[in-house]
Parts: structure tokens; C-alpha cells; sequence
């Protein structure tokens, strides 16, 4: 049995590994220079830089199924955040896990007390809750869980618009509120992390043994599907080569693979920027991400990804990602130096970050079109199956699931097994 396998994403790379393993031979074909899709990283002059914010749960059950997770070398954030507003900085933490800055937290008058003990009492239930339980029942937008639930204004305001804003990519928390459920849970039992040398390690973990085996063609887009007597039986080229399989798994963004089988595919784009800076020293300590919660706010959240992962910057020299929701008219020159003006507001007050921010040079500037597709309530149910309902063509991408790094792998898992299914039915 031969498969194609047309994106090397991590869902394309995750359903080629597992076919492969099974003793099934695949070709994958990517349009692009490398693996991943949109988890790729970048290096130069000493500084690693991916391809967008980007930080896995290392709570993915997907993550822990199909990653070496030791061998990534995770380099972990602190729970929590630094909330800055008004020229001042509030800190929000996991008591239980993050005992030195538990007092801090306690006191810090950003989040009402009430609130405080929710935020409790909501991770310790979901913790005992198991994932389809978490998933299960009706739906409804974030906002209006976090307002059933008894949260004030003033937190959903203050913490999760701009928190799970950087989550969703969307401070109007319009997003799932089993989105929000599985996430919460997911950072209530461990923590966001950076792989040493990029997010593009997890790719090279799921895909570089294909690649230098010759399983990946690079640079190789496709220009439509082959068909014969309704069965998709291969891919045209854009170079007009055809590649002929017995079955054919479309595993790209959504959007293309819309174009590719004219099936019905998740609608909307979401976008995000993501802004890298250079300096001699850090803008603040810690390893918690910084949150903009000013109505008015262009920069949604930023980090100190050195003060994270030492090895994304070269010695002596500091590394800081900017988060940016949507797109942006302005030129990358306008862009960065409006961010920095909404850095400056951020910290405003403190002497030792304005002076780094002082220091501090553009380096980067990654402009995401398509980061995620929107998760409205009751989105879920209604996404493709990894069968298409087309003989010979299967879909493996995070948009029969959900949109994220574990979604994506969990998608790939499902499509093999289909594969498989199929083989095991049809004998061939």
C-alpha cells in the first residue's frame, strides 16, 4: 500500500511517522523549504526565532504519546502572569505551584479575592475531570462561562481577555468555552514550554527520519487532485508531475484543502504578528509572560523568551517577543516602533525596564495569515471527518479537531488509523 501525504505539518508528519511504523509506504510533498507548517523556527547571528509565539502544553496528551519530551529539553514558563496596566505591574501565579511568588499574587489588588479562590476551585475541578467530561455538554462562548461562573468584570478584563486572547487570538473571548475548559486544564497540569532549540524541534522529531530517508519532497506543491472513476487516486503536480498512491491525505491548512477536494472546510482566518526585539539586558525578570490589559492595548502580550530558554539568544544578549492580535496596515519599520511605544506604556514606572527598552533593536517581524481558524460554541461537531466520504481521500489537519499543536497530531493519529481501516477491509 503506498500513501501520499500531501503537507508536512505536524498532523501530515504525525499520520506519515504512524504509517510508516506500520510498514506502509508514504510520500509526503511540501509546497514549502521545511517541515512543520506553521511550527518552524528560524536562527541567525547567535538568536533562534519561531515562526510566531508559539509554546507547547507539555500537559498534550498527544504531545506525550508522540514526543520525547526529555530529549526536547523543555525550558519552562512560570504559571501565571505579570498584569500591566496604568503604569503598573500586578503578579498573578499557581500558589501550588509557585510558592515564591504566592504572596505576591495574594495581595496583588488587580483580581478580587472571590475571584482569586475561583480560579481554585475551577483548576482543581478540572483537574479531577477527565478530557471528554471537560468537552462534554452544550456550549457557549468563553465570555459568558467566565460570567456564569461568577467571574467580575474586572478579572475578565484584566486576566482573561488578554490571557486567553493570547491563547485564541481573540480578547473577545467569543471563542469555545470547551476551548477555554481544555486549556485551563491543560495549564492547571503543566506548564507552557519553549524546546531549547525552537518550536521547531517538535517537527524535527516528528519528521526528520522521513526526511532523510527521501519520504518529504520539499518545494513540491500541488496543483489538484486525480481522480479515476470517483476514487482520488493521486495528485497533479504544480510541475506537472502525478504522483499516483492508494490513497491520498490532504493534511494542509484548511483553506487549502477546501481548494483541493471543494469539500466544506472551517471559514475565517485568524492573524497574528509576532514582533522580535534585541537587547543588552532584560526588560524584567522572571520567566512569566507579560500582559497588556489597556483597552487600547496594540501589543496583547509579550515575553522574555531569554529569560525562559537562555539558548534562543547568543551570550551577553537578550531576546523579547511581542504579541500583536490581527493584522496591521502599518510597514514592519511603523509596527515595530509603535510596539515600542506600547512596550514603554507597559512598563511605564519602572526605571530599570525603560532603560533596557532603551537598548533594545528590531530583529524580526513574522506576520501569521492564517494562526488558527475560528472555534465559535457548537464549531466542533460540524468539522470534517478524517474520512472524506470521497474513495481514496482522507484528511488529517487540526480543522477535523480543533486548532492547536495537540489537535493537529491527534488528527494525524485518527487518519492513519483510518488508513489502516481501510487497508485491513479492502486488503490492498
Amino acid at each position: 500500500m503506498h500513501v501520499l501525504i500531501i503537507g508536512a505539518g505536524l498532523a501530515g508528519l504525525t499520520c506519515g511517522r504512524i504509517l510508516d511504523s506500520l510498514g506502509v509506504r508514504v510520500t509526503l510533498v511540501e509546497a514549502s523549504d521545511g517541515i512543520g507548517g506553521r511550527v518552524r523556527s528560524d536562527y541567525a547571528d547567535g538568536f533562534t526565532f519561531d515562526r510566531g509565539f508559539q509554546v507547547l502544553f507539555e500537559a498534550y496528551p498527544a504531545a506525550r504519546r508522540h514526543l520525547d519530551l526529555d530529549a526536547l529539553h523543555l525550558r519552562r514558563f512560570d504559571p501565571g502572569a505579570i498584569i500591566c496596566l496604568a503604569g503598573k505591574r500586578f503578579v498573578l501565579t499557581d500558589p501550588l505551584r509557585d510558592q515564591a511568588a504566592a504572596l505576591d499574587a495574594a495581595l496583588t489588588p488587580i483580581i478580587p479575592p472571590l475571584d482569586k479562590l475561583r480560579v481554585l476551585l475551577l483548576a482543581q475541578r478540572l483537574r479531577r475531570q477527565l478530557i471528554d467530561e471537560v468537552l462534554a455538554g452544550d456550549d457557549e462562548t468563553t465570555l459568558a462561562y467566565l460570567r456564569r461562573s461568577g467571574f467580575s468584570e474586572q478579572t475578565i478584563n484584566h486576566f482573561f481577555r488578554p490571557f486567553y486572547g493570547g491563547i485564541f487570538l481573540d480578547r473577545s473571548l467569543r471563542t469555545s468555552a470547551k476551548c477555554f475548559r481544555f486549556d485551563f486544564k491543560m495549564l492547571s497540569e503543566g506548564a507552557a514550554a519553549l524546546p531549547a532549540h525552537g518550536m521547531g524541534a517538535i517537527a524535527g522529531q516528528l519528521g526528520d527520519a522521513l526526511l532523510e530517508r527521501g519520504l518529504i519532497r520539499l518545494h513540491t506543491p500541488v496543483a489538484e487532485l486525480i481522480t479515476n472513476n470517483g476514487r482520488v487516486t493521486g495528485a497533479r503536480l504544480a510541475s506537472g508531475e502525478e504522483l499516483f498512491a492508494d490513497a491520498v491525505v490532504v493534511a494542509t491548512p484548511a483553506p487549502e484543502a477546501a481548494r483541493l477536494s471543494s469539500l466544506p472546510m472551517p471559514q475565517g482566518a485568524l492573524q497574528t504578528i509576532t514582533l522580535y526585539f534585541g537587547g543588552s539586558q532584560p526588560v524584567y525578570r522572571g520567566r512569566k509572560i507579560a500582559l497588556n490589559a489597556a483597552p487600547d492595548a496594540l501589543i496583547n502580550n509579550a515575553q522574555m523568551i531569554s529569560n525562559v530558554a537562555p539558548e534562543y539568544a547568543p551570550t551577553g544578549r537578550h531576546l523579547l517577543s511581542a504579541t500583536v492580535l490581527g493584522a496591521s496596515p502599518l510597514s514592519d519599520d511603523d509596527l515595530f516602533r509603535a510596539a515600542l511605544a506600547d512596550l514603554r506604556r507597559m512598563f511605564a514606572g519602572d526605571a530599570d525596564a525603560l532603560a533596557a527598552l532603551e537598548g533594545y533593536q528590531p530583529l524580526r517581524v513574522y506576520r501569521v495569515a492564517y494562526a488558527q481558524f475560528p472555534q465559535a460554541p457548537g464549531i466542533h461537531p460540524l468539522l470534517p471527518d478524517n474520512r472524506s466520504g470521497r474513495p481514496g481521500l482522507y484528511f488529517a489537519g487540526e480543522f477535523t479537531e480543533a486548532s492547536s499543536l495537540n489537535a493537529a497530531m491527534i488528527s494525524g493519529e485518527k487518519c492513519a488509523a483510518a488508513v489502516i481501516e481501510e487497508r485491513q477491509a479492502s486488503r490492498f
